[in-house]
């Protein structure tokens, strides 16, 4: 079986395209986990809202043979514990999929990343998403970060990333932390893109998309 789940990075400023692309990209994963303290996913059809890990667990217990879209609204203020604990479960659950028993991969998405997995060092008992992003891949969790910070977002899953999707940037210190990463010719694009524009950075090769209201990607020159 091949252990191929990636890390995916969306960063962009409010009202960019974040969300939709977000979305769109989850459409056809089978087993998808959001991290959701904003409690934007539970309302969306075919989405469960839990307010507890153990709500999650049931939600995963009844989807699993169909597959689940889970929406998990963790407690304000507690955002770093609460990630830490739902990597534990995610990481439980693909235990099929580390055996060979089941292929299906495990999404976790990680909404406003910036509040639960911080550029700042976490206390070594918070390692759980450490260990999602150093060896997950082995037991097929992939990840998406979204947030409007990315030069407050965990070095260590920026430096692990496959795929980052780059939409307007309202700050300076951001931009700059994306630059050193796609190069510098492309500071005025990153600084000016319309909504639902983006630049792509993969292999490291850059490009560009529109993202369209279903989600679709189209691409676009840049």
């Amino acid at each position: 079986m091949k252990k191929d789940a990636e890390l995916i990075q969306i960063f962009g400023r409010r009202g960019s395209g974040k969300s939709t692309l977000t979305k769109g990209l989850l459409k056809g994963r089978p087993k998808v986990v959001v991290f959701d303290p904003r409690a934007e996913y539970g309302a969306l059809r075919g989405f469960t809202a839990a307010y507890t890990r153990t709500d999650v667990l049931k939600a995963m217990k009844r989807g699993w043979a169909r597959g689940f879209h889970i929406a998990y609204v963790p407690e304000a203020g507690q955002e770093i514990e609460a990630l830490h604990k739902l990597t534990s479960i995610c990481w439980a659950a693909q235990s099929p999929y580390e055996e060979g028993r089941d292929p299906r991969k495990l999404t976790l998405v990680i909404e406003e990343a910036d509040l639960s997995y911080p550029v700042t060092r976490l206390p070594s008992h918070f390692s759980g998403m450490q260990r999602v992003v150093n060896q997950g891949r082995h037991v097929g969790i992939e990840c998406i970060a979204v947030s409007q910070r990315p030069a407050q977002i965990s070095a260590t899953y920026r430096a692990n990333v496959a795929t980052s999707y780059l939409f307007a940037l309202a700050a300076d210190v951001d931009r700059q932390e994306m630059l050193r990463l796609i190069g510098r010719d492309y500071a005025d694009r990153l600084r000016s893109l319309p909504p639902y524009r983006a630049l792509v950075h993969e292999n490291g090769q850059v490009s560009g998309i529109e993202v369209r209201p279903s989600g679709q990607i189209r691409p676009i020159s840049i």
